[in-house]
């Protein structure tokens, strides 16, 4: 019976097990099985295969440090938008204790579905005190393309020659 089945034995792809527990590596249709077995938060289908791989990715940190900014800066990464997160005393002047807003960056206009992405994302990863007061969105409409800038120096002197003196 041993003779019999080495073959088929040694074919067997050891490494598979390590390609699944990466979030790099895994297979496409296994991504949401990962996520799942690494708790992920909030999890939507509908997401790019880069934006899955990075939210699983980013379950350990966010998991490590629920609770504070870095923690809700890196579970917006599955928005694949440029955002900041403002908190109260960052803020000029300083508004109510334990709020903070969301800046989110965009070209296109942001739907509600997007809205609430962020703030499904921002309360996975947010502490129970703290309050998500406003999800501002910055465009950067006419931000891109040529601008031209002109000018122009004169200068003039008078000198006044009188007849020999």
């Amino acid at each position: 019976m041993e003779q019999a089945s080495t073959e088929q034995i040694t074919a067997i792809n050891t490494s598979m097990v390590r390609q699944v527990k990466s979030a790099d590596d895994c297979p496409a249709h296994l991504l949401p099985w990962l996520a799942w077995e690494l708790a992920v938060d909030f999890w939507e289908d509908t997401w790019t295969e880069e934006q899955k791989r990075q939210v699983i990715r980013d379950a350990a940190y966010v998991h490590q440090h629920r609770g504070t900014a870095g923690a809700v800066r890196r579970s917006l990464s599955a928005v694949s938008l440029p955002t900041t997160v403002i908190e109260w005393w960052q803020e000029t002047p300083k508004r109510e204790p334990y709020t903070f807003r969301v800046e989110v960056y965009s070209h296109d206009e942001i739907n509600a579905e997007l809205y609430d992405r962020i703030r499904r994302q921002v309360n996975k990863a947010k502490n129970l005190r703290s309050y998500l007061s406003s999800i501002d969105v910055i465009a950067d409409i006419g931000a891109t393309g040529s601008y031209f800038i002109g000018g122009a120096i004169t200068a003039h002197i008078d000198i006044d020659i009188y007849p020999g003196e």
